[in-house]
């Protein structure tokens, strides 16, 4: 199995299809895994090269428990890592919620590397504290005692469970002290797609990104909340092939 290595963190990844590479990074407590479940990855294979990871943390990656090791630089050093084991100097990079917000950190930390940025129900503020805060209550209550967790339907329940709680309350923590990137939206030159369902609780904050960034196109799906506007690929899809046809 492939793995990238960046310090003493193993972070493994799969590639699938072939054209202009496209990095795809996962929600908060999802893994590569859920790509290909969800149809993006047979959506998109046969008109890109897609580097598929698993963030630190979650899937078949190295799970820390300590929040230092979840700062945007090294979350951005872990894809730099993928990219050269694959050998590939710049790519276009696609994230959905926690991963849009990964996918900002990159245009940040490495521009050079960065060819076009997708960002999904994300937007360049932080989650409110008591959001998190919320998550990581859940998250400890799962890892010590799962079966208090009633409020939480069962097919979620099982899904949070197939990861690292601990290492899920350490991504949380760390975000909780993570700074803002909306100071530096005006100096990311590269072209973004921004999307975000009306009815999603980032939509503010994924609206408000794409108009201080200076080459931004915004697009936004009525009546859909943010798993909805994440699982709607017949009107993301579209969206996402005109825009890399653009820029690539």
């Amino acid at each position: 199995m492939p793995y990238a290595k960046n310090g003493d963190i193993n972070i493994y990844y799969e590639v699938e299809g072939e054209g202009p590479p496209l990095v795809m990074l996962q929600g908060l407590t999802g893994s590569l895994e859920g790509w290909k479940e969800s149809g993006y990855v047979d959506a998109l294979k046969d008109d890109y090269q897609l580097i598929l990871m698993d963030a630190r943390g979650r899937g078949k990656s190295d799970k820390p428990h300590d929040p230092a090791m979840y700062t945007g630089q090294n979350l951005v050093g872990d894809i730099i890592a993928v990219l050269d084991d694959v050998g590939i100097e710049s790519a276009n990079c696609f994230g959905y919620s926690y991963g849009g917000g990964f996918a900002l950190e990159c245009a940040k930390y490495a521009p050079d590397r960065m060819k076009s940025l997708i960002v999904g129900g994300a937007g360049a503020r932080l989650p409110p504290p008591e959001m998190l805060e919320e998550q990581i209550k859940l998250f400890e209550t799962l890892a010590s005692a799962p079966e208090q967790v009633v409020e939480v339907p069962p097919d979620r329940k099982a899904r949070l469970l197939a990861n690292d709680c601990e290492a899920l309350v350490a991504i949380c923590k760390a975000m909780l002290s993570s700074p803002p990137l909306i100071d530096d939206l005006p100096g990311m030159h590269m072209a973004f797609l921004i999307f975000v369902g009306e009815s999603d609780f980032a939509f503010s904050g994924a609206k408000e990104t794409s108009e201080l960034l200076p080459d931004a196109t915004f697009v936004s799906f009525p009546g859909l909340d943010h798993i909805q506007a994440g699982s709607r690929l017949d009107l993301v899809i579209p969206h996402i092939k005109e825009f890399l046809s653009k820029v690539n």
